[in-house]
């Protein structure tokens, strides 16, 4: 980059490496490049590989991340849950328990998934399995349709984590 186009590599672009890397499936190439990477590392860094740890259900790499992540951000449970999730994944449900309790015990808890839309120049946030909107029914009923209509076009939803966390 520097010769061809005069720029010095930020960790920006070292992240969209790993990110890239991971989503080929090329986990130990992250890895590699990870740890060669002349600079201090990021959250971010780590979070892209942890991502593509649970794509490609690797937990001895998974585990390495969340450990560099635990020291990079000790108070930010999605770490835990991304890694809870690659173990449900496997089915190993003892290091499910083991972590959700690991969690509990410091505290953590994992928040409500939030969406937020612009629509005529108000921004709306919709929180999981809330329902106090006081346009619930009619948002339920808008999305039942489309649920509808993308079926019709062959969509086929992944429900494998609807009831996690109730």
């Amino acid at each position: 980059m520097v010769d061809h186009y005069s720029i010095v590599p930020q960790i920006e672009h070292y992240g969209c490496m790993v990110d890239l890397l991971g989503r080929a499936g090329l986990l130990d190439k992250a890895l590699s490049f990870i740890r060669n990477m002349p600079m201090e590392l990021d959250a971010v860094i780590w979070a892209a590989l942890l991502g593509a740890c649970r794509i490609y259900k690797n937990v001895e790499i998974a585990e390495l991340a969340l450990q560099k992540l635990i020291e990079l951000e000790p108070k930010n449970p999605a770490n835990f849950v991304m890694l809870s999730n690659i173990y449900k994944d496997l089915g190993r449900w003892e290091d499910v328990a083991r972590l959700k309790i690991a969690m509990r015990d410091t505290g953590f808890r994992k928040l409500p998934g939030c969406s937020v839309i612009e629509c005529n120049d108000s921004v709306v946030e919709f929180y999981s399995l809330d329902e106090r909107h006081s346009e619930t029914e009619s948002i339920y009923r808008i999305l039942k349709g489309l649920t509808m209509l993308l079926r019709s076009h062959g969509y086929v939803p992944n429900l494998t984590d609807v009831t996690q966390g109730i």
